[in-house]
């Protein structure tokens, strides 16, 4: 009796072992996609005609700014105890850009742009999040791209994302993955306005 009783006990406990490992899934956090998973254009310089509100006098001027695109994510997570009264989300805390040059052979810095941006899990794999995120910073483009001619195509670099995030109930770290294809070059601006 005692030997049964044993024996059904540590079946139990295997079962058990078994349903939790099989919840756990991989790849719960993925980009969907980014910028449209269109190839982004980098402009290095802006330039514009700046018109002084009191003299009224104008000038031109270069600028260099921060270019931001559109990321879409999704976080199917349905581990052990969904649901719950506080659904699951994936934290995400950073992301990490890494650029390989695809036609200078240049080597260029990694970028790592703070996050705070949540992402509710959806098991039906159906909703997504989209967010604004810097994928080149001004700082970036005047490390590297102080010099060129206008319209003269510098570079195309492939930007690798890797997102790091947690999860909000169970607090294990979670990772995903996004590739973006950069054309760099000081294109031609719209003389009426900066960011044209």
């Amino acid at each position: 009796m005692r030997r049964s009783l044993f024996g059904l006990m540590a079946l139990l406990a295997l079962a058990g072992l078994a349903f939790m490992t099989g919840c756990e899934r991989i790849q719960t956090l993925r980009v969907v996609t980014v910028n449209h998973g269109s190839l982004f254009d980098c402009d290095v310089r802006d330039h514009y005609l700046y018109v002084d509100p009191i003299e009224k006098d104008s000038s031109f001027e270069v600028a260099v700014f921060d270019d931001t695109v559109t990321v879409e994510m999704q976080y199917v997570e349905i581990g052990a105890g969904l649901p719950t009264w506080t659904p699951y989300q994936a934290i995400l805390t950073k992301g990490t850009i890494k650029y390989t040059s695809l036609r200078e052979q240049a080597e260029y810095e990694n970028v790592v742009t703070p996050l705070t941006v949540s992402v509710p899990a959806d098991p039906e794999g159906k909703k997504t999040t989209k967010f604004k995120m810097c994928v080149v910073p001004a700082w970036w483009k005047e490390l590297y791209f102080s010099e060129g001619d206008p319209d003269e195509i510098i570079d195309v670099v492939d930007a690798e994302i890797t997102f790091s995030a947690y999860d909000s109930i169970s607090m294990m770290t979670r990772t995903a993955k996004g590739n973006l294809q950069i054309e760099i070059a000081d294109f031609y601006d719209d003389p009426e306005g900066a960011g044209r």
